[in-house]
């Protein structure tokens, strides 16, 4: 970034009218904070069956408009925002204060009140940044996918969803996905002594390298590395994040860097942008190259950004094996289904960190690389790839994305919406019940396939880290190899545990504000949203019962209800801000009103 660029970021963030955009900013994040912990029964407020909040606090009273939702929640309105103290009706507090002095009194700890009032602080300036900079809706629908992704509002369930613990201001400004900048990545060579390389079959590491910078600068990376006394056909190559080197690797892998084994190359010519999760990125001028996903060590919702090494040096025998299952199995075939493989990897050691017993996750993730597939080779003439995601944008002006597809394909609301569970919904129930295997289906982990709106096919991503596989044995478990046995050992789930996967990750986490959006922007009730999911469950089961009616009651999706996972609560009352050994692990709390269930109804306030 230049003195220039900050000059003009400064003058964007206290510019002559700044009131506007921070107030609606504040507003959106405190409705926010107030609707998803009253969802996760961290605070209960006073409010009427008609929506009326009322919620007295130790400083004011807190009033607005709230809206009860389907599967028992309450979303508050932003713009009804009203708060009064004894001195009258005056601005709506800052969110981190009010939320710093709430959460105190539901026994937070003041460690973790502090670190989360930087992350709310952080959030707040980035959405502030976003009513800036953010476009109408109907300008997306024929960017590409990478362009689409910079003009989103992130994770909609968690609070401090762009805390970015760790980034700083020109740092936001240079790497968040929504600053739509271009980032320069940095090449190093490791020796076979600290790294190690991983891919598909009929794939070689110094293929993929080539592949993804091209002959030239690939010829350029061997000769930098063995004029540094490295043997350019057994070194890995390993791309680095420009913010993971200077805050990580320069001074972390010094001892590495001063022995050799780590050399640095320089940076590549290739610009790339980052995808919604920060840490994946799109070669801007060459989109169909393979995407990279690399270490980028900051706390961002629920976890540090790193690359966990064995599941990084897995990902190619994972990817085999589910490619296999998708591309020998005749359903998913005539679904259409993508899988993006992650077809190699690279991992590179610290030794002294791996030799110490209990040592943070994050002091063991943070070099390294995996290949992913691209989206765009899968693409015919005149289809689009769009991330779940999107579904749920709104834009500042109150115009919404999933509007613009509706409208653009020509179907009924009620018409898409059935397309659109027919794309989702049965490739997700078969890998389930065929092969006992799921993954977060979330909104930055999937992608639907569209043409001129209409949706056509599920893309599945960013799957490595969250695949697991169900603890009963099963015959379509008979062809795993050990690697992938290996890979999956810590991850074998009881069936009821696994179907968490898609209850939470698609059903809460995305179908949730779908379901909201369709009812309030396009008049499709909540009722007929879920009726149409049920309907996609039925069909496939009817279509399927001769050979996976036990499956169905192995992996229950039409239990009355399930357990309702808590995002936030996580930060707040189980790990805080603590640098623990393992990735943290989501508990439940309470339970969710089942949408597949035969006689789900909608939840009353009461």
């Amino acid at each position: 970034m230049t003195e220039n660029d900050r000059q003009n970021d400064r003058q964007t963030i206290v510019g002559a009218r700044p009131r506007p955009r921070g107030e609606r900013a504040n507003r959106e994040l405190l409705a926010k904070a107030i609707t998803e912990l009253w969802y996760e029964e961290v605070i209960d407020p006073e409010c009427t069956d008609d929506g009326d909040l009322r919620w007295k606090l130790r400083d004011g009273t807190l009033t607005a408009r709230a809206r009860w939702r389907a599967l028992g929640w309450w979303r508050v309105e932003p713009q009804s925002l009203s708060w009064e103290t004894e001195y009258g009706e005056v601005d709506v507090p800052d969110a981190a204060d009010l939320l710093a002095d709430v959460l105190a009194e539901q026994k937070v700890a003041p460690a973790t009140l502090a670190n989360l009032v930087a992350e709310l602080s952080s959030t707040l300036l980035c959405d502030a940044l976003f009513h800036t900079h953010a476009g109408p809706a109907a300008g997306l629908v024929d960017r590409e996918p990478i362009e689409v992704e910079a003009d989103l509002r992130g994770h909609p369930w968690i609070i401090a969803n762009k805390g970015r613990v760790g980034f700083d201001i020109d740092d936001v400004r240079d790497y968040a996905p929504e600053s739509a900048r271009d980032v320069t990545l940095m090449w190093l060579a490791a020796g076979p002594e600290i790294a190690d390389t991983t891919e598909v079959s009929g794939l070689d590491h110094r293929t993929v390298v080539r592949e993804q910078v091209g002959d030239e600068f690939f010829d350029l990376l061997r000769r930098r590395a063995a004029s540094a006394g490295l043997d350019p056909d057994t070194c890995a190559y390993v791309p680095v994040h420009p913010w993971q080197w200077a805050n990580r690797i320069a001074s972390l892998h010094a001892g590495d860097l001063a022995r050799g084994e780590l050399v640095v190359l320089g940076d590549g010519p290739a610009r790339y942008r980052p995808q919604l999760a920060i840490r994946t990125m799109t070669d801007a001028d060459h989109p169909s190259r393979r995407y990279l996903k690399l270490p980028v060590s900051v706390l961002n919702t629920s976890v540090y950004r790193g690359l966990p090494r064995e599941r990084t040096l897995a990902a190619p025998a994972l990817t085999e094996w589910l490619s296999g299952v998708v591309g020998n199995d005749p359903f998913l075939a005539e679904t259409g289904m993508i899988l993006l493989g992650e077809v190699a990897g690279v991992g590179v050691r610290h030794r002294t960190y791996e030799a110490l017993d209990g040592v943070p996750y994050q002091h063991t993730e943070m070099l390294g690389a995996i290949w992913r597939d691209p989206v765009e080779p899968s693409l015919g003439d005149g289809e689009r790839a769009v991330s779940l995601a999107a579904l749920l944008h709104t834009d500042p002006y109150g115009g919404t994305f999933v509007r613009e597809l509706v409208e653009r394909s020509g179907l009924s609301p009620s018409e898409w919406l059935r397309r659109l569970h027919e794309v989702v919904l049965p490739p997700l129930f078969h890998v389930l019940y065929r092969y006992g295997v799921m993954f977060s289906p979330h909104g930055q982990n999937c992608m639907i396939v569209h043409r001129d709106g209409v949706p056509e096919r599920l893309v599945v991503k960013d799957f490595v880290d969250d695949l697991a596989v169900c603890s009963e044995p099963l015959l379509e478990h008979a062809g795993l190899t050990e690697p992938v046995r290996a890979a999956l050992d810590d991850v074998t789930l009881t069936p009821g545990t696994l179907i968490k996967y898609l209850q939470n990750g698609l059903l809460v986490c995305v179908y949730r504000y779908l379901a909201e959006i369709l009812d309030d922007d396009l008049g499709l009730t909540e009722a007929e949203f879920w009726a149409g999911a049920r309907e996609s469950l039925r069909q496939y089961q009817d279509r399927h019962a001769a050979e996976l009616s036990d499956r169905y009651t192995l992996f229950d999706l039409q239990q009355p209800s399930f357990p309702k996972l808590c995002l936030n609560r996580l930060r707040l009352f189980e790990r805080g801000y603590a640098d623990d050994a393992e990735r943290p692990v989501i508990a439940a709390t309470g339970t969710v009103a089942n949408p597949l269930a035969p006689g789900f109804r909608q939840r009353s306030a009461t």
